[in-house]
């Protein structure tokens, strides 16, 4: 990690600044410094400003953990770094956004670069430090997450939670009781239900991109990332036989070739039929045709095994 620089600046800013991933408050440089002194470090360039009332010390090539902790500092007493950021945080989120996310316990004005969620009901309790970043438990994660996924995005969450030992589904029960009236509780209840079953939710963006649009579709409801004769396959429709997997980049790679291949070769001598896609249009195509009895046929993005006969 890069630390703050020395240069202009006491020593007591910069091991602060060291201490809190390169950034620090106003009331924290007032208690050392006086109002020209914070203005002369600014126009040396010592201090950078990055939202009203934080700055970076020494420099503004900051890491995400100092880029998120800004953004808290910003939002002020009593905020935390939430949903997807809180998520990245933990490390059971890939893809966290550019523009933090912060929960704030009060309405706040807006801030540029930041995206504020505002609540009137924050329980202490659901709120922890990981890193010196204030953010949600992780079952408060959960319950706002289940605002905006679907159920198998968010057991993916849980799966990745697990894996790091990071779940206590008794906590997710407390903090889901505690929360009650909330909308879409339903989907954390039916996700934790997937994992439970054996689901490790959806994987990729475009696994993401496909399940959603199988519901946009009106389309059957797969199994999603479960065990199929020991193996785990993407997408599966046992009342049709079917098995979809959507194949990424990755795949094209002769190893990645042969293991799809020797997996598949093992699903179609048990009767099923395996398609795999590098579209959604592709897989969905492939419902509708086994959905309606006719044999899903390759496409354009679409390839077909079919069992042996």
């Amino acid at each position: 990690m890069r630390t703050a620089s020395g240069d202009g600046c006491t020593a007591p800013i910069v091991d602060l600044a060291n201490a809190q991933h390169g950034v620090v408050t106003h009331a924290q440089l007032s208690a050392r410094l006086t109002r020209n002194g914070i203005a002369r470090r600014c126009a040396r360039g010592e201090l950078h400003r990055l939202y009203p009332g934080v700055f970076a010390v020494g420099h503004t090539a900051l890491s995400r953990e100092g880029r998120w902790l800004a953004a808290v500092f910003a939002a002020g007493e009593g905020a935390a770094l939430c949903r997807k950021s809180c998520a990245g945080l933990l490390e059971v989120e890939r893809w966290p956004p550019r523009m933090p996310q912060v929960l704030v316990p009060r309405r706040h004005r807006a801030i540029a670069g930041v995206e504020l969620y505002e609540t009137r009901n924050l329980d202490p309790r659901d709120i922890t430090v990981v890193k010196g970043i204030p953010c949600t438990t992780v079952p408060r994660l959960f319950v706002d997450l289940s605002d905006e996924l679907i159920p198998e995005e968010l057991t993916h969450y849980i799966h990745e939670a697990a894996h790091r030992g990071l779940l206590d589904l008794k906590a997710v029960r407390r903090t889901m009781a505690r929360v009650n009236g909330r909308h879409n509780l339903e989907v954390l209840e039916t996700a934790i239900e997937d994992w439970l079953d054996g689901s490790a939710g959806t994987r990729s963006r475009g696994e993401i991109a496909f399940r959603r649009a199988v519901t946009e579709a009106g389309l059957p409801s797969p199994d999603t990332n479960r065990k199929l004769l020991g193996i785990e396959v993407d997408f599966h429709w046992p009342d049709l036989k079917l098995v979809i997997e959507i194949d990424g980049p990755p795949h094209k790679r002769p190893p990645s070739r042969l293991t799809d291949a020797e997996r598949d070769l093992v699903l179609t001598a048990a009767d099923y039929r395996v398609v795999r896609c590098t579209t959604t249009e592709a897989a969905l195509d492939a419902i509708r045709r086994a959905a309606s009895g006719l044999r899903p046929r390759a496409a354009r993005g679409g390839s077909t095994h079919a069992p042996r006969r």
